[in-house]
């Protein structure tokens, strides 16, 4: 009979959203009683690391609101092809027309309206029953405001209870005001109850997906409808529809200079009820949009998947150390990793080409076992630079090149295995990591892609590799127990040799932008990185220095030595090594040669003894034979 179409995305847009939505979402489900009414809640653009909005509030709602859910997901790629046209992350006629497109066919009307109304009808709790035989047409509702610290009491689970305390309230507090508008509209804020014909709307192209500036999209489907009817209805004799007021906070719609679609253009000079521009394309008609129910989520999949791929319970605590000690010593359990590592790719879109650089088969065997559930159609290609890492698929390749343009994130497992191997085997395949992953993500940096991949590196905690995923990656502090860094590489400038903004700072130093700061008198370690890879030759590096200000005389020692020190390694192998005097500090510029034999990953590293306060204002290496 109905499909109520409602948008939004999983974010915090208006006071209080999570209640107001969870108590829309499950007063309206309540209202609906014939078999194949439907509520599509469509949801826009919700970054692909989080789940929709109603899997994120699916806790408060009720069992009938569950039943009654369709969920439909509109990826940020899908959006990106909007995204230069609008300033807004949610498009409000593209979501709706994914929504027409979508319902039921077996229903007779489409409801257009948003998850902060509730609708009371005047006997009973069903609305279906009131429009089952209405005459053809479109019909709209006055809408009534609640204020928020009223409706802020009233309790989300508990629909029939709303419905009728709104019944009360609405005369005690004398909110049934009618807001009139135009002669097509009728009352004022239209789209919070548009019940449309769905052959209308399928006959008129749906929405105007022209309308990507906010506001009046609900004025110009009314103004279309109107041309085809010459008049516009309304269902006051049975119902009523309250709007749950959320204007305490100033949201971007809401402010008094939002932008908004020219009232002239699309309203006011419409003279055909057709959109025939989109008459092809009209509700994203190519894309592959995700369909969610609350009864199969992605959390549900995720459970499920960790318990059959973990073969044994933990019986007791396991131990590891975070201390100085332990410092490129960490290892992980297998079996304690897995739930952090499916975490982070649980509400990706289905097909992910996932590719993965490591060792250690233990955990490619158990992740590769659940890959298919938590992410339907999607695929794993494994980089093997050597024949000594034996990760049990066939699907691999060692070319890196090859590698990189057939995926679309990237795992990096830091663990050497087996535990037969020797050191030297060991380390080897550890550098072969590092350097995939450098080169992997230069190779990000030079696509600079709108949507970039993401990197994820296990055992990234405690060790070398922490700091060059730091050094490349936008990462969270994430807890030292998940092992696992995070994140998508950083934007440098265009002359890649320039390293100051992919430095990391030491205990004595600190960064502002791109310049990196001593902390007054403090002495130690300033700056290192960048763990670029370098390949075979002479290299010259030019570090640009200011010093500003003496802050202590130097000791004997210092004097004889420098107040600063500068040293070029890769690895446990030093390249060159540079103690600065006082008067080079203000010369303005270092320059240091080296020769490497093969290929590396050079760090810079300064220190001072915090005689000096300066400043480095970029670091550059360039090749010279």
């Amino acid at each position: 009979m109905i499909s109520v179409v409602l948008y939004g995305r999983n974010d915090s847009y208006g006071y209080n959203l999570h209640k107001r939505a969870a108590l829309s979402i499950n007063c309206m489900s309540e209202v609906l009683t014939e078999v194949d009414d439907e509520l599509l809640f469509v949801d826009y653009n919700t970054p692909d690391d989080f789940p929709t909005f109603p899997e994120a509030i699916q806790d408060t709602l009720t069992d009938v609101a569950k039943e009654r859910l369709r969920i439909l997901r509109v990826r940020p790629s899908v959006h990106e092809r909007f995204r230069s046209k609008s300033h807004l992350i949610a498009l409000e006629p593209i979501a709706r027309n994914v929504a027409v497109r979508h319902s039921n066919p077996n229903n007779r009307w489409v409801l257009s309206t948003n998850t902060d109304m509730i609708f009371v009808p005047h006997e009973g709790t069903s609305l279906s029953k009131y429009v089952k035989d209405l005459p053809r047409g479109f019909y709209h509702l006055p809408r009534f405001e609640i204020p928020e610290t009223l409706w802020e009491t009233f309790n989300r689970q508990d629909a029939v209870g709303t419905i009728d305390m709104i019944r009360e309230w609405a005369q005690i507090a004398h909110l049934n005001e009618i807001v009139t508008g135009s002669e097509f509209i009728r009352f004022d804020a239209p789209g919070d109850f548009q019940l449309i014909e769905r052959d209308d709307l399928f006959r008129i192209h749906g929405f105007n997906e022209s309308m990507l500036l906010g506001w009046h999209v609900d004025s110009n489907i009314a103004k279309r409808l109107h041309l085809i009817y010459g008049e516009t209805r309304d269902l006051m004799n049975c119902v009523f529809g309250y709007h749950c007021d959320h204007t305490r906070q100033v949201t971007p719609m809401h402010r008094k200079d939002s932008k908004s679609n020219d009232l002239g253009v699309f309203v006011d000079n419409v003279t055909r009820p057709e959109c025939p521009e989109q008459a092809t394309t009209w509700g994203c008609a190519e894309d592959e949009i995700e369909e969610i129910r609350l009864s199969n989520t992605r959390n549900r999949i995720y459970l499920n998947s960790i318990k059959a791929c973990i073969p044994n319970k933990m019986t007791e605590p396991t131990y590891s150390h975070y201390i100085m000690n332990s410092y490129n010593k960490v290892s992980y359990d297998e079996g304690h990793i897995l739930p952090f590592l499916a975490d982070i790719f649980v509400n990706a879109p289905p097909k992910v080409r996932l590719g993965w650089v490591g060792s250690n088969p233990e955990l490619f065997k158990m992740f590769a076992a659940l890959w298919p559930d938590i992410n339907p159609g999607g695929t794993i290609l494994a980089y093997e630079p050597t024949e000594g890492q034996q990760l049990p698929t066939s699907n691999k390749t060692s070319d890196l090149e090859e590698f990189a343009n057939s995926v679309d994130a990237f795992v990096f497992d830091y663990k050497a295995t087996p535990e037969s191997a020797s050191a030297v085997e060991k380390q080897s395949l550890l550098a072969e990591i590092r350097y995939a992953f450098i080169k992997l993500a230069q190779m990000e940096q030079a696509l600079a892609a709108p949507i970039p991949r993401r990197f994820v590196v296990v055992n990234a905690i405690h060790n070398a590799f922490e700091q060059i995923a730091n050094a490349y990656l936008h990462t969270a502090r994430t807890p030292f127990s998940s092992r696992i860094r995070q994140g998508f590489v950083v934007k440098v400038s265009e002359e890649a040799s320039a390293w100051a903004d992919r430095m990391q700072v030491g205990n004595a130093g600190q960064k502002e932008g791109a310049i990196i700061r001593t902390l007054g008198a403090k002495s130690g370690l300033v700056t290192y990185g960048p763990y670029a890879p370098i390949l075979e030759g002479k290299y010259r590096v030019d570090l640009q220095i200011a010093t500003r200000k003496l802050l202590r005389a130097s000791r004997v020692k210092e004097w004889l030595q420098g107040p600063a020190k500068i040293k070029l390694v890769a690895g446990d192998q030093v390249l060159a090594k540079r103690y600065l005097k006082s008067e080079e500090l203000y010369d303005g510029k270092i320059t240091m040669q080296f020769s490497c034999k093969e290929k590396a990953f050079l760090e810079v590293k300064v220190w001072t003894t915090g005689a000096h306060e300066f400043e480095i204002r970029n670091i550059a290496t360039e090749r010279i034979a």
